[in-house]
């Protein structure tokens, strides 16, 4: 394996309630990337991460444990945690070291207990966070009560980023708000995509969703605000460079469509982790612990 400089890592943890679909994401995270040759699912008790005996009979995990994939030069450093309240330390112990989260959310139950406690938590450590809506194949899954649910409770700063293409078990693909394209994938689970023009019937939304989310990134920085008021929008480089300082800042949070087990929306969600994930040069702590190295290393220098 190639050794990566900190410009090419990312740390990040998957969080949120129990039976939200986090292993089961990362397990089609771990396929897509071609990290694993098998297409491992938690109902038959073959994913990467639930490897103990014990969480493979409850299909729950349990502790905190560790995957990697390699996407386009980069490496993605993912903790899969426990969403289980009894269990929630591994997922704060992991949410420490990690340099952004994912906060896994049911596209069916919306927020629940431990989507809020983990959530504390991230914003207590100043993680910056990415929001996955999963298990939008099933059965009552819908964008819109789920995005009411997640704002009710953390704020208008939740903004998609993807919208579904589909619903329920017609569920089939992503819409890209912010390179304004479709992804649409197989729908026999090999997670085979196709990237193409968004579908007609959701032009409308598109482009309303993508003016909302400009207008977000704008909120979120006072120079790009100007540069709002002045024209009325910003640039494609504008966009894409202020989502990422603003989710870097945690002024904004992301919204990403996903269905593990259908395997779908895997490569834009790992797009979307290298775009707007800092990496661990830029976080707040790299840079204190640069300044303390350098202090100390002067304080121990010879005088001149």
């Amino acid at each position: 394996m190639r050794v990566y400089d900190a410009q090419s890592l990312r740390n990040v943890a998957l969080v949120g309630h129990s039976g939200a679909g986090k292993t089961q994401l990362l397990s089609a995270l771990l396929f897509a990337a071609g990290a694993v040759n098998r297409f491992g699912r938690v109902d038959d008790g073959t994913t990467v991460t639930d490897f103990d005996e014990e969480e493979i009979a409850r299909k729950h995990t349990l502790s905190a444990s560790l995957a990697y994939v390699e996407w386009n030069r980069n490496k993605i450093n993912f903790i899969d945690t426990s969403g289980m309240a009894n269990f929630l330390s591994d997922a704060r112990a992991s949410l420490r070291v990690a340099d952004a989260a994912l906060v896994v959310v049911d596209a069916v139950s919306g927020v629940q207990v431990s989507t809020e406690k983990v959530w504390s938590m991230a914003a207590e450590m100043q993680t910056p966070r990415l929001v996955v809506l999963s298990r939008l194949d099933r059965e009552r899954a819908n964008l819109g009560r789920a995005l009411e649910s997640l704002r009710g409770v953390f704020g208008r700063t939740v903004i998609p980023i993807q919208l579904p293409i589909g619903e329920e078990k017609n569920f089939r693909g992503v819409v890209d708000l912010v390179a304004m394209k479709a992804w649409t994938f197989a729908s026999d689970g090999s997670g085979k995509a196709t990237e193409g023009a968004i579908p007609g019937d959701l032009e409308g939304a598109a482009q309303a969703g993508r003016e909302a989310l400009i207008e977000m990134v704008a909120e979120a920085d006072d120079a790009l605000m100007e540069k709002f008021f002045e024209t009325g929008t910003l640039t494609q480089d504008e966009l894409v460079v202020g989502l990422k300082r603003a989710v870097s800042a945690s002024r904004v949070f992301p919204l990403v469509c996903t269905a593990g087990a259908s395997n779908i929306g895997m490569q834009p969600l790992l797009d979307a982790i290298l775009a707007y994930a800092p990496t661990p040069a830029e976080r707040p702590f790299a840079a204190t612990a640069k300044s303390a190295e350098d202090s100390h290393s002067a304080s121990r220098a010879p005088p001149g």
